[in-house]
């Protein structure tokens, strides 16, 4: 009885110490990029999407080494040949999501850290010189990769951002295809 006690009592010890010694993950992350913009699809003859730029920020609590929660703001521009948009035929769209972001931590090595994400919100248009705007719920699906360097981290990521686009006389869902790099900092 007392060898197994004391057996119980080492490896207690040794599991304490061992997970005291595992590097615990930096629970904040903040990243900014730019990149590209585009449609999936064009909405039909004549009215052809035009590739565009992109500027985001996000904000990641991470919960555990492969699981983090991702608030994201994204800018993107993109011109629609259309005579049905008005204003300057140029379109502002603003997504604004929160997402689950799943690391591939079995895949990833010390520096190297492929990730995918998901997640809902809002997806904002507003066509350039004119007045009009609309809101509409919005999805967005990724998958990227971190490299770290220290508390710095480079980062280039894909993201396909789902939404309905029901104004101006056209009614479609619509995929723009988001591809930026960027940098991270660990907090």
């Amino acid at each position: 009885m007392t060898t197994r006690l004391l057996v119980l009592g080492l490896m207690t010890a040794l599991a304490t110490t061992a997970q005291a010694q595992m590097p615990k993950p930096a629970r904040w992350t903040l990243g900014v990029g730019a990149g590209g913009a585009a449609a999936a699809d064009n909405f039909g003859p004549g009215a052809d999407w035009k590739s565009g730029w992109s500027a985001d920020a996000n904000l990641t609590y991470r919960l555990t080494n492969n699981l983090g929660l991702r608030g994201d703001a994204t800018f993107a521009q993109n011109a629609l040949n259309a005579a049905a948009i008005p204003g300057e035929g140029r379109l502002n769209k603003f997504d604004y999501m929160g997402n689950l972001v799943w690391q591939a931590v079995g895949v990833a090595t010390e520096r190297w850290r492929p990730y995918a994400l998901a997640g809902l919100g809002a997806v904002r248009i507003h066509a350039i010189g004119s007045d009009s705007s609309f809101t509409r719920l919005g999805g967005d699906v990724g998958v990227g990769f971190n490299y770290r360097l220290g508390r710095l981290g480079l980062r280039a990521e894909g993201r396909d951002v789902m939404y309905k686009f029901d104004r101006f006389g056209y009614s479609k869902n619509q995929n723009d295809v988001v591809w930026e790099g960027g940098v991270t900092v660990r907090l």
